[in-house]
């Protein structure tokens, strides 16, 4: 409390001022709490109104303060009150999460409760389901495990008075799946209005998670032996690399890295094939338009880009500068063009790469003056646009149609991929060398030839021996694409003679080429392309940090709710990373931070805090929570918690 003094046409008003917190604040700022009256009225009973109620609102101040001091007695003999060993009183455990309080304040903004809510009524399950769902994608954060796991640890947030057994759990698994696609659309429409979400790109990848289970699960067949329905836990070619049966994952990311929506496949389905699906999905329901997908090389067949075209969007992929066509390794190859751009580096420093990339271990020490530099070129690109003509099948297959492709070829070189390229090159020759065999040509294993001999000189080879030797031909050949990436696209910008037009993009329907309206140059595509590793790291929240495998649930309804909670739980992540944070703290940090937050109680509804960090406060003060203080009222937390719900 303190006084503040303001002038206006009147005179000097006197107030009683507060500091208070506000929610995306880092400093706290000034409320009046109370009118005293002008200064020229107030003379009429104080000789100085402003040093009266000056010394009046320091002892207020002290007076709060002596309120909120609360002595603890500690009773050194005191022991937990524990009953017999495997009854429910065996662990006392009082830590709360104070971590979940920031989750819950992007989960009530997004509406998530009121979704569930409006839904409840339509599911014959007594318990309240919205706690359940809560539980679950917090859970997943802070402390993730399976779901009887999680049910375990619920006392740790604040659900309120809802109390629901583990059955409950498992139960409203199949609510969330029925509402599994309402639900990412209303995420969709949230996110937009909230965050101002910018699907102009739309990055896609497929990933596949794991079951610890030996069997996989049966197709359900008709009276004629057709598929009715295809079992979902297939054994397919894990990520991993691991034996178990998996499910595919595709997963469609905006441009800034927030997660837009996600589909489940089997897991014999390649990952191409799930990319026309989700497409469909994506448009039909969402009502997203005038994108540009993003993927690598192998998401993209031409009967994926043909329907890209047939639906007039726009894409941008990547494919090996090794394998093309004559015509194209001589554009890629040939000098002409190139927009180069140069550095020097010591002699010293080549020379050691020199001897990292060399199989032949012939090279030896550096010996020239260490002050040398060299002029080395370290990035370059060009571009074409290319006509060509593809015959594909479009929509669901049904049909064939030759669609015109004007697409525009962007090849870049990067010494320091180059470099990486040829380094790791040199580390499989050399474990090759020591480890390989002839019996196959994998790995590399391709880069040595294979002659046969007959020890003995006899015609028959019943004793026929192999002699392994590197082929140094098919080496260089290699080498020469080294640091050579390709990018195709039908994404153009405008020209400098062309028509102002109106919109941010359109589709030229008679070259089927996607224009952006301002320029859009050749490093503008690379950047575009560059931005797919975000995806990759959302998968790698979601295995390593979320923990979503090993899957323990087995209903194709369950499996869905899983992987829901865990998109949502991705969700959250990155809107308090990306839009709260404004990237200020890794993922991994906040992670950490939120799942050491805890609290516990010390002595009749007073907790303590016992793992406050300058981390937590940056996250406390972006989502307007004071989560530094040494202790709390069990009031106090919970007014925080329903602060969260206030938006």
């Amino acid at each position: 409390m303190e006084l503040k003094v303001f002038t206006n046409k009147k005179g000097n008003a006197l107030y009683y001022m507060r500091s208070v917190r506000k929610r995306g604040k880092k400093n706290p700022t000034k409320e009046k709490v109370k009118f005293l009256g002008y200064e020229a009225d107030l003379k009429e009973f104080y000789d100085d109104p402003i040093e009266h109620f000056r010394a009046e609102a320091k002892k207020l101040k002290t007076k709060e303060l002596e309120e909120k001091r609360i002595s603890l007695s500690i009773n050194l003999e005191e022991h937990f009150p524990l009953g017999t060993a495997g009854g429910e009183e065996a662990v006392v455990d009082d830590l709360v999460s104070l971590g979940h309080l920031p989750l819950s304040v992007i989960y009530h903004e997004l509406e998530i409760d009121q979704f569930v809510k409006n839904r409840r009524r339509h599911w014959p399950v007594g318990a309240n389901v919205e706690s359940i769902f809560r539980l679950l994608v917090f859970g997943r954060i802070l402390f993730p495990g399976s779901k009887f796991s999680t049910w375990t640890q619920r006392a740790r947030l604040l659900l309120g008075n809802s109390k629901f057994s583990d059955d409950d759990v498992y139960r409203s698994l199949g609510f969330f799946a029925q509402y599994s696609d309402d639900l990412l659309v209303h995420l969709n429409q949230k996110v937009k209005r909230l965050y101002k979400r910018d699907t102009s790109l739309m990055f896609y990848d497929v990933t596949n998670y794991f079951w610890e289970i030996d069997n996989k699960d049966a197709d359900i067949l008709d009276e004629d032996g057709g598929v009715v329905s295809e079992g979902l836990r297939k054994n397919g070619p894990s990520k991993e690399h691991r034996p178990e049966p998996i499910v595919q994952l595709g997963l469609f990311m905006d441009t800034e890295g927030l997660p837009v929506d996600f589909g489940l496949f089997p897991g014999n389905n390649n990952d191409v094939k799930t990319f026309l699906p989700m497409i469909r999905r994506t448009q039909e329901r969402m009502g997203l338009n005038k994108m540009i997908y993003v993927g690598d090389k192998g998401m993209m067949s031409g009967t994926n880009v043909a329907n890209i075209l047939a639906q007039k969007q726009g894409y941008i992929i990547s494919d090996s500068a090794l394998k093309q066509d004559e015509e194209t390794e001589r554009f890629i190859l040939d000098e002409e063009g190139y927009r180069t751009t140069t550095a020097y580096m010591r002699c010293s420093a080549l020379h050691e790469e020199e001897r990292l990339m060399d199989y032949t271990d012939s090279l030896g020490p550096y010996e020239g003056p260490q002050d040398m530099q060299q002029e080395v070129v370290v990035f370059k690109i060009k571009s074409r646009i290319v006509p060509a003509k593809k015959s594909s099948w479009v929509g669901d297959g049904s049909r064939k149609v030759k669609v015109t492709v004007n697409k525009r070829q962007i090849v870049f070189f990067s010494r320091k991929y180059q470099v990486r390229a040829r380094i790791n090159r040199c580390n499989a020759i050399r474990k090759a060398q020591q480890t390989g065999t002839i019996y196959n040509g994998h790995g590399a294993n391709k880069y040595f030839a294979k002659q046969a001999y007959d020890p003995e000189t006899g015609e028959l080879f019943e004793k026929a021996k192999h002699v392994r030797y590197l082929d140094e031909e098919k080496i260089a050949q290699d080498e020469r694409f080294d640091g050579y990436y390709l990018i195709e696209t039908n994404v153009v910008g405008t020209s400098e003679h062309e028509k102002p037009w109106k919109g941010t993009a359109r589709f030229r329907n008679y070259d089927c080429l996607f224009e952006l309206n301002r320029v859009v140059t050749d490093q503008d595509i690379v950047e575009m392309y560059r931005g797919l590793w975000k995806i990759e790291e959302s998968f790698k929240i979601t295995k390593s940090h979320l923990q979503a495998r090993p899957v323990f649930v087995r209903k194709r309804e369950s499996i869905q709710a899983h992987f829901l909670t865990c998109f949502i739980a991705l969700l959250i992540i990155r809107i308090l990373e990306l839009k709260k944070m404004n990237k200020k703290m890794s993922h991994v940090k906040i992670i950490e931070t939120l799942q050491a937050a805890k609290v516990g109680e010390v002595q009749g509804n007073i907790y303590k805090n016992y793992c406050s960090s300058p981390y937590l406060r940056e996250i406390g003060l972006a989502t307007g929570l004071d989560l530094w203080k040494v202790f709390y009222t069990k009031q106090e937390l919970r007014s925080m918690n329903n602060k969260t719900k206030d938006i």
